[in-house]
């Protein structure tokens, strides 16, 4: 079959890479239509577009209708009114991320109330309404002249015009006949991006939570919605420490080299530098005096977020018994070499600490501990977010949430101490969250079988797709 990928640039090869080898390897001839061709900063994308059945092809063309600016912006609109409905309330972060793309006639929603009644049957109707936007023709025309048998987009919905624009490919490729797919990237794309507007044959989630968010926030029929699992963390389950235990310690400059606790860091857009640095300079010092011997004398090891690094170079926590790596701003997506440090110092330590949520899942493929605590400086961010919610109440407790420093203590010790207990919750999470086929079920062939699937003429969603039903799912709840 010929498969077509309309992705923004060669980053998305991140995620789906492991996709599109194993559809060239199956045989299927893979063409890769990037946004953004440029944008080249993954030294594995040129290996994957290596492989003789992958071919890159052309951007395919913006639509070129009239009123195009029109239609953006009332695109625009519709994706921020969703972040006034009730289940945003909490999510002022979440807003003001759009409000900066409102412009001229959409200025006026930055002032439109919270928590407008009927808000989200007034977002449907716009939906429904938005879906009337014809194709466009040159559009279709590019397409076509590529004669897939299977069109897929990803991330479609986002806050750029770029993204949104993946609306219009959806849109082409049905109006052709063409099956289309729609994969879901990331953890929280479904919650803190825009909102699905042309309706995708296929919906490539994670999970049956995303699975609910596609049907509840996005309107998308369930029937429509197929669980494959997490692709993008499959190489995580298979690799292994690069180094030995002393080695890594030694190369960190952690002393003394024994138990360690990581803290990882968040984005900038999640936490700011200026006010991570001193709140982990705080909890640290806390950590000191915490009357708890196992506490006081423990190793900590911050992880930067990439995006971070530059701020965290010159901190020196050598007096407080804490050590920072790494301080060179690392590639992205990183190196193997990058990505090697970062895995051991998961790895290595005895619990992970911090408010990343992806840093959490990566934590949880290892099984280590993962706590988190409740912040004045990082509520908007942390609570306020949908998807950070579903992780506390949906987890099955393997994410330890703490409301003051001592209860964050107690669990911090316990979790030092006996992370044998946590176990079962995590293996709980990882089946819910990461692999609902099953822990030794890599998502990346589930994913391939059901782009073949949607491929295939009369396609039907397949009873191969269904979530298995685990033991462990049971026992933890």
């Amino acid at each position: 079959m010929r498969i077509l990928f309309h992705l923004p640039s060669p980053t998305f090869l991140r995620m789906y890479g492991s996709t599109i080898s194993l559809l060239a390897e199956r045989g299927h001839r893979v063409l890769l239509a990037y946004d953004r061709p440029q944008r080249r900063r993954d030294p594995s994308a040129g290996s994957i577009e290596a492989a003789e059945e992958i071919e890159l092809v052309p951007p395919l063309p913006p639509p070129s209708r009239r009123l195009e600016r029109q239609i953006g912006q009332f695109r625009l609109a519709i994706d921020y009114l969703r972040y006034l409905d009730r289940c945003f309330d909490d999510s002022p972060y979440l807003r003001r991320r759009l409000e900066k793309y409102l412009e001229g006639a959409l200025k006026p929603l930055r002032w439109a109330p919270r928590r407008l009644p009927f808000t989200r049957r007034f977002v449907r109707t716009l939906v429904a309404a938005e879906r009337l936007v014809p194709s466009d023709r040159q559009l279709e025309a590019a397409i076509a002249a590529h004669a897939p048998d299977v069109v897929l987009v990803t991330p479609l919905i986002g806050r750029t015009m770029a993204d949104r624009q993946q609306t219009d490919t959806v849109k082409a490729a049905r109006r052709l006949g063409i099956p289309v797919g729609f994969g879901v990237s990331t953890w929280d794309q479904l919650t803190t991006k825009g909102i699905v507007k042309a309706l995708p044959d296929r919906t490539f989630v994670w999970n049956e939570l995303q699975r609910s968010e596609a049907r509840e926030l996005h309107f998308l029929p369930p029937e429509r919605v197929v669980v494959t699992g997490a692709q993008p963390f499959d190489h995580w389950f298979e690799r292994s420490p690069s180094r030995s235990r002393d080695d890594f310690l030694e190369r960190i400059g952690l002393d003394p080299p024994g138990r360690y606790v990581l803290y990882v860091g968040s984005s900038r857009t999640i936490a700011r530098a200026k006010h991570e640095i001193p709140f982990v300079r705080r909890w640290i010092a806390a950590l000191r005096e915490s009357g708890e011997p196992v506490l006081e004398g423990i190793g900590v090891l911050v992880r930067p977020h990439p995006y971070n690094v530059r701020d965290w170079a010159a901190v020196d926590l050598s007096d407080i018994g804490a050590a920072v790596a790494p301080r060179v701003v690392p590639e992205l997506p990183m190196s193997d070499e990058d990505e090697a440090l970062y895995f051991d110092s998961i790895h290595f330590s005895s619990a992970v600490v911090g408010i990343n949520t992806t840093a959490m899942v990566e934590s949880f493929i290892q099984r280590r501990p993962v706590l988190t605590i409740r912040t004045r400086e990082f509520r908007e961010t942390q609570e306020g977010t949908l998807h950070f919610r579903h992780l506390v109440s949906g987890g099955d407790g393997a994410l330890q949430v703490a409301a003051t420093i001592e209860e964050h203590f107690a669990q911090l010790r316990d979790a030092v101490e006996h992370p044998e207990n946590h176990r079962q919750a995590i293996e709980s999470f990882l089946l819910a969250f990461v692999r609902p086929h099953g822990l030794e079920r890599p998502a990346t062939p589930i994913l391939a079988d059901a782009i073949e699937d949607l491929a295939a003429p009369g396609a039907t969603r397949s009873a191969r797709f269904e979530p298995a039903r685990h033991p462990v799912q049971h026992a933890a709840r």
